[in-house]
């Protein structure tokens, strides 16, 4: 359209000059204007930046941009990477006459840009929102309001406290650290194995997130806003820094990087050196087993026969020790020991562990005290059913929707309405993004049942005993004392609810049997019966996610 237009005036002008007759035409008016920022995108820019807006208007009596006291224009010419300061027009106040107008904005906060134009005709804008001009003065003004906001500089605070939770440094936004004033820092001193406490107190200008060094803490590095890391290490270093960090469509990027001005010292634990409760002794995918301890651990070499691991299978009968093939540090956490065992184990084992030796010390020179035994968490296993259905992720988008209940591979069984009691549900869920909701308002007052299909696909599933769990949420209020699994391959059978807490996820699991190979496509349906929640009244409310089978291994 812009283009028709000039090319208009182009034609207009030239007949006018081949005209003989003197009278001219009424110039051509048209109100259009244009900026840097693309059209769609938030007008925001970091404190310090620039944006460039052109007037593209014709046949105007006047034109101005007018910005706020503050912020500055730019002569044109400069770089992506040049110092915007050095290109300042100083001539200019809060108002130019230039068809251009690249405005340096000094100001935080939103700030405006206004371009006004005088016409001596009435003239609109078309664009998205046409704008209309209006009479003042005997001429037509169009006025358009560019509104920016403009963010300041990202400031870095944060606090560190002890073990104790004693605040030993606290650093405001304003200030300024240097590694050139290192000798000033305070001095902390940690027992290995003892925690400091980082956490941010960021406020200026809108940061998003932070990230956080640890030099020789765990771990690493961290994103919480409250980091808490363990010194193992002995020794003398610096704390780290502190990233704050803004990003996102909405904001202008930026990162800000602060030194924490704290040096620690790492000197011997004056407590025990022992066997670490809260991490658990873990068997791991490859069948090692994990285990930790409070302290970081000296090399070793020869400690395999000071580990005792005893495995039992009542269902095989066996009973034995099995001996440790090899003892090391895990590599990527020198606080714990992986075993590998000299025989296979299976995940219907039960696995104890315990140690009694001198082998074994800390960095800082402690022995490792005997232990155990302890229960090994068992790694089960992946759950046989790949396909997302079975998480209720799979939402339906072509056919009946409501009588699938939302859900792709299911159809709902209720004849009237079935959205009133299953359907798919994106708020509330244990993984993934949906779960599967159960909703009635008088009670159980109907058989409802949500049918599965292909339970099996695409292979079917192998002869054996399975664990197999749901993730289930029960409403505050909810009152109900069972569900049924039916028409399943396993048989029909029912899972009790009255002893689960409301208003949190749980899982509940069962072993389950198949006696022959499953072929595909066989069918499970999930069903709410009045058998099943006797004289359970009022709105009951529940969710389901994560259907689960476990393969459970037979040792031979």
């Amino acid at each position: 359209m812009k283009n028709l237009r000039y090319l208009i005036l182009v034609i207009a002008l030239v007949f006018v000059f081949g005209c003989e007759d003197e009278t001219l035409p009424e110039p051509f008016q048209d109100a259009t204007w244009v900026s840097n920022i693309r059209p769609g995108d938030a007008y925001v820019v970091n404190q310090g930046k620039s944006v460039s807006f052109r007037d593209l208007s014709q046949g105007a009596l006047s034109h101005e941009f007018i910005i706020e006291e503050g912020n500055k224009y730019l002569y044109p010419g400069f770089g992506e990477n040049d110092s915007l300061p050095l290109f300042v027009n100083d001539k200019l106040g809060t108002v130019s006459t230039n068809t251009d107008a690249h405005v340096l904005f000094l100001n935080t906060g939103i700030n405006e840009v206004k371009l006004r134009n005088t016409f001596k005709d009435s003239v609109t804008y078309q664009g998205a929102v046409p704008i209309p001009a209006f009479q003042e003065n005997g001429v037509w003004v169009i006025e358009n309001v560019w509104t920016v906001d403009v963010f300041g500089p990202l400031k870095p605070a944060f606090k560190v406290l002890d073990k104790d939770d004693n605040e030993i440094v606290n650093i405001s936004g304003d200030e300024e650290i240097s590694i050139e004033d290192k000798d000033t820092w305070p001095v902390i001193q940690v027992e290995a194995g003892d925690a400091l406490t980082y956490i941010d107190l960021t406020s200026e200008d809108r940061p998003t997130g932070r990230s956080w060094t640890n030099t020789k803490g765990k771990p690493v590095s961290s994103n919480d806003s409250i980091n808490v890391v363990g010194y193992f290490s002995l020794g003398s270093f610096n704390a780290g820094n502190m990233t704050s960090i803004r990003e996102g469509d909405e904001f202008p990027e930026e990162r800000v990087k602060k030194l924490i001005p704290l040096v620690i010292e790492v000197i011997p634990s004056s407590q025990p050196f022992i066997y670490n409760e809260a991490g658990g002794i873990i068997q791991n995918n490859d069948d090692s087993i994990t285990i930790g301890v409070t302290g970081e651990i000296e090399p070793f070499v020869g400690a395999e026969d000071s580990f005792t691991v005893r495995v039992v299978n009542t269902a095989a009968g066996f009973d034995q020790e099995i001996p440790v093939l090899s003892a090391t540090i895990n590599p990527s956490d020198a606080t714990k020991i992986d075993l590998v065992l000299s025989q296979p184990v299976y995940n219907t084992d039960e696995i104890t562990v315990a140690y009694a030796g001198n082998v074994i010390e800390s960095v800082d020179t402690r022995v490792l005290q005997d232990f155990g035994p302890f229960d090994v968490q068992i790694n089960l296993g992946a759950n046989i059913l790949t396909n997302p259905k079975w998480g209720f992720e799979t939402a339906a988008t072509t056919g009946n929707i409501t009588r699938k209940a939302g859900l792709d591979g299911y159809w709902a069984g209720a004849p009237n309405d079935p959205n009133r009691y299953f359907f798919r549900n994106t708020e509330n869920f244990a993984s993934g993004v949906a779960s599967l909701r159960y909703s009635n308002p008088n009670g159980i007052d109907r058989n409802i049942t949500l049918q599965g299909y292909s339970l099996s696909s695409p292979n079917g599933i192998p002869a054996g005993s399975y664990l197999m769990s749901y993730q289930v949420y029960l409403e505050v209020g909810n009152t109900m004392k069972g569900f049924s699994t039916s028409r399943s391959p396993f048989g029909v059978f029912s899972w009790d609810l009255e002893t689960l807490p409301r208003g949190e996820w749980v899982e509940i699991n069962r072993v389950v049997t198949a006696g022959s190979n499953i072929p595909s496509g066989q069918q499970i349906n999930l069903s709410v019966t009045s058998g099943d929640n006797s004289g359970v009244t009022g709105e009951q409310i529940m969710y389901w996610d994560d259907l689960s089978l476990i393969l459970l291994e037979e040792r031979p």
